[in-house]
């Protein structure tokens, strides 16, 4: 394991798959839509193209109204589940998501204000004939953390995980929080043997 911790912005969005590094996370405005199930589940999906749709009528706003060109963040899902498994039987547990919570979230460019994205909420909510929103403004912070990659899409992912458990406890460290998946190349996009996630977990010393 790599210890020495890196904060650096494009370090964050890098990864090994045979060796977790040490990342220090800032905190970060995210829009966010809660659920329950496995990731290939209906309503996974379906909050998936939710928050696709929001981030590129938010890029589009910043652009007109800043005149800056932002790119649409990564989705990122954090997973948990109650009770939480041991660390040892995590990855195992990991395998099937069925009961799983998640939220997933995909990062607000740091230009647009509050009330920027208050309006696109409500403008996605809006284009899909809801009465109220599926999403919401969150603040996200992880903090110290290990994180490793992932190549291939959700159902080989356990193994990933169990690797990143195994050089967190290795290195004397201790989870401190829900495992994050960051989809650097989206499975849903891609095919799945070019699929790409970082696998994130806070940690303790």
């Amino acid at each position: 394991m790599t210890t020495e911790p890196a904060s650096d912005p494009l370090e964050l969005r890098h990864a090994a798959t045979d060796r977790a590094m040490i990342v220090v996370v800032p905190e970060r405005r995210m829009l966010a839509i809660d659920g329950l199930g496995d990731p290939r589940a209906a309503d996974f999906v379906f909050a998936s193209q939710t928050l696709r749709i929001a981030a590129e009528l938010l890029r589009v706003r910043v652009a007109r109204e800043y005149g800056l060109e932002r790119r649409v963040g990564a989705l990122e899902c954090a997973w948990w589940t109650h009770p939480e498994p041991p660390s040892a039987d995590l990855a195992v547990a990991f395998a099937d998501r069925s009961t799983w919570h998640w939220q997933q979230m995909i990062e607000i460019p740091s230009e647009a204000t509050d009330d920027d994205v208050a309006a696109t909420i409500d403008e996605t909510r809006a284009r899909a004939g809801r009465p109220a929103p599926l999403l919401r403004l969150i603040r996200f912070a992880e903090g110290l953390s290990a994180q490793i990659l992932h190549v291939g899409g959700p159902a080989n992912a356990y193994r990933s995980v169990q690797a990143l458990y195994d050089e967190v406890a290795r290195a004397g460290l201790r989870p401190h929080g829900h495992l994050h998946e960051i989809r650097t190349a989206d499975y849903e996009k891609v095919p799945t043997q070019r699929a790409r996630s970082i696998l994130r977990l806070p940690i303790e010393r």
